[in-house]
């Protein structure tokens, strides 16, 4: 197995006061990886959404460890975090533990829908940064293949559960039916605008979105066809206007303060308001749930509505974990044969450049018709010939350190250029 590292957190590590500081916006990646590049030379790429918070790296220098991985992410967060939050592995686990994030069996909601999208992004990211290279990239590749795989071969994503969907489950519980409540979605991003389709499944019709760059929460509203929108710099003054507010945008600070919230509450005259905040790092201020007849819920409380909704989930997990283990398997595969396709490369082309130059000493003594006859048959020949030991180094089954014995014998055997 190549020298894969996994490190970071996520909500089975931390809770979300913690994951917060350590989360990345979109927007930060870029940046981050060029720096991660400059500190740890080799591939790399980042997972950042509202549970979790992992580099993948494949380092390009002997002696890069786990501890290295940790401290270069708490300098660039600015946060002294203990051990004891973070998870740390190595090789096939690492890999391993991708497969099971893209399939939907590691999310906090088994099975959530939107896990899939927010990796690709993730690699499409770091490949655009340069930073994913030939073995990170098959390595999400295989990560998404997998997930595709256990979507449509499983159960697993039954239902669509996503966390969008349980905030609005959450406020299900407070206020039925929701269909007469006004409702305030802040953020048009991927979640913001599931959040807003389960609420309009749900009945509700008075939805409000508001959005730090306008003209997202329009094409979102356009998108959509219905719901009203609110500039987010009259956020503070109308909040008295909403019976649910639920955020989803991942500002770097509080959207929503205690005192804003209080204000609200005080021009409600003591009716029930509930704030969700759904955002990593958070954007409601959590004293606002200590206000009179407010409710203010974040991802910790999501838990118990989590575990109502995906019970029945867990009896696909058998089936997904059959299709992860597949996927693995054929990527330590993939990885076994990595160090011996310089030498099939080599013995390839040494074996083509002996053929033309044979057969152009004996071009001449053929006529065009008749040459093409013969470079038909040499180059069949030629191929059967470096066929056989070929398939030696290809061999899935047999022992890696004997096939890269067999790589070095033949590097030698037809004097073959070094790596």
């Amino acid at each position: 197995m190549l020298n894969i590292h996994a490190i970071g957190t996520s909500h089975k590590h931390s809770p979300v006061e913690v994951r917060e500081r350590l989360a990345f916006g979109e927007e930060e990646l870029p940046d981050a990886l060029h720096d991660l590049q400059a500190t740890i030379p080799g591939e790399s790429a980042i997972i950042s959404t509202c549970n979790r918070t992992e580099l993948y790296i494949r380092p390009s220098a002997e002696g890069i460890n786990a501890e290295q991985l940790k401290d270069w992410l708490r300098k660039r967060k600015g946060s002294d975090l203990p051990d004891s939050y973070f998870f740390q592995l190595h090789g096939s686990t690492a890999v391993r533990h991708l497969l099971e994030v893209a399939s939907g069996v590691d999310s906090q909601v088994v099975g959530d829908i939107q896990i899939i999208g927010q990796v690709k992004q993730s690699y499409l990211i770091a490949r655009e940064q340069g930073a994913a290279r030939k073995v990170l990239t098959r390595l999400f590749e295989t990560a998404l293949r997998t997930g595709k795989r256990v979507k449509s071969e499983t159960d697993l994503f039954a239902g669509a559960v996503s966390i969008s969907y349980v905030a609005v489950e959450l406020a299900r519980k407070i206020f039925y039916p929701l269909t007469n409540k006004r409702t305030l979605v802040v953020g048009a991003g991927e979640t913001g605008e599931m959040t807003v389709r389960n609420l309009h499944a749900q009945g509700v019709r008075s939805v409000t979105i508001s959005n730090r760059t306008e003209q997202r929460g329009l094409d979102l509203i356009g998108r959509l066809g219905f719901g009203e929108w609110m500039p987010l710099p009259t956020l503070n003054e109308r909040l008295h206007e909403f019976d649910i507010v639920i955020v989803a945008a991942g500002a770097p600070t509080w959207l929503v303060g205690y005192d804003a919230a209080r204000a609200a509450s005080q021009r409600r005259s003591g009716q029930t308001q509930l704030y969700v905040d759904i955002s990593v790092p958070r954007n409601v201020d959590p004293r606002v749930g200590t206000l009179p007849n407010v409710f203010c819920k974040d991802m910790n409380d999501l838990n118990s509505v989590i575990e109502t909704n995906v019970e029945r989930r867990r009896a696909e997990l058998p089936r997904a974990d059959a299709i992860i283990a597949e996927e693995l398997a054929e990527f330590n595969s993939w990885c076994n044969r990595l160090p011996v396709t310089p030498v099939i490369a080599q013995l390839q082309q040494q074996a083509r450049a002996i053929m033309q130059t044979e057969l152009e000493k004996q071009r001449g003594k053929f006529s065009a018709a008749e040459f093409g006859q013969v470079e038909r048959l040499v180059e069949s020949v030629v191929k059967r010939i470096i066929g056989i030991p070929m398939s030696h180094l290809l061999d899935t089954e047999a022992d890696p350190e004997s096939v890269l014995q067999t790589a070095e014998h033949l590097r030698k055997l037809f004097k073959l250029d070094g790596e």
